[in-house]
């Protein structure tokens, strides 16, 4: 029997060789990975994030025009410093909205996974899983493990926030991606020993501080809700396909079991 012989799953005829099905047409590709059970793709009308876009789009496009016409700007009362920045928060607001569009049109699903606990000094791994609904070209994905720690400054009066990176793993370098079908990329990490600090009485403080204004400046809600979360060991997954971009965290507790216990 030759080695390039195979039986077809659909129809059960034998055939010699070929890639195609000589009995019923059906490729030979097509059964070994059969695509995914997924719903089609949703149209742009139907995200949410489509019409913040436009949105924000014309929200920026009002801020230009008004900045380029001072008869307008005069008879509003607006000034230029703030125009500015409207046209500039604007933008901001509808690239990451149009992001999110195109981002949903992309992929069926896009999920990291990561240990909740892991001891120090031995090895985990993290694993990305991309379900992409249609075939990808150049798509990159890296992963990170990252340290983010609390850090009084000089005056002794604050506390700021600092990271460094304990790890990275390239795993894929402007590859691409079958569509309707799971992709899974691994990384391996190393458990670090908890040395940094985490945890902070100054940045618990002045996380309350903001969020009592959170009202007034919904940003400072933001804020401190960052400042709060900021410690710890992180996993994190970047995949870039073309301009779209999307970071994925997971947080991972590192522990050391000896004459003290250490957690971080």
């Amino acid at each position: 029997m030759s080695a390039l012989a195979w039986d077809c799953a659909a129809c059960g005829h034998h055939n010699d060789a070929g890639a195609v099905c000589d009995a019923c047409g059906v490729a030979k590709r097509y059964l070994d990975d059969p695509p995914l059970d997924l719903p089609y793709p949703p149209h742009l009308t139907e995200l949410p994030a489509f019409y913040l876009a436009l949105l924000w789009s014309l929200a920026t496009l009002l801020g230009l025009v008004l900045l380029a016409e001072p008869a307008w700007r005069t008879a509003l009362g607006l000034g230029p410093a703030f125009l500015a920045l409207e046209a500039a928060s604007a933008l901001g607001a509808a690239w990451t909205s149009w992001s999110e569009a195109f981002w949903r049109l992309s992929f069926n699903e896009a999920r990291l996974e990561v240990p909740d606990t892991v001891k120090s000094g031995e090895d985990f791994e993290a694993v990305l899983t991309l379900v992409p609904y249609r075939p990808l070209r150049n798509v990159h994905a890296e992963f990170r493990l990252v340290d983010n720690f609390y850090q009084h400054d000089a005056s002794g009066g604050g506390v700021e926030t600092r990271s460094r990176s304990l790890g990275r793993v390239l795993a894929l370098v402007g590859e691409p991606l079958t569509g309707r079908r799971a992709h899974v990329l691994h990384a391996g990490f190393l458990a670090p020993f908890p040395a940094t600090k985490h945890t902070d009485i100054v940045a618990e403080v002045m996380a309350s501080l903001l969020a009592a204004f959170g009202w007034l400046v919904p940003g400072l809600t933001f804020t401190a809700r960052n400042l709060r979360q900021h410690g710890g060991y992180f996993v994190s997954a970047t995949v870039r396909v073309g301009w779209l971009r999307r970071t994925y965290k997971r947080r991972v507790i590192a522990y050391f079991v000896g004459a003290d216990l250490f957690v971080g």
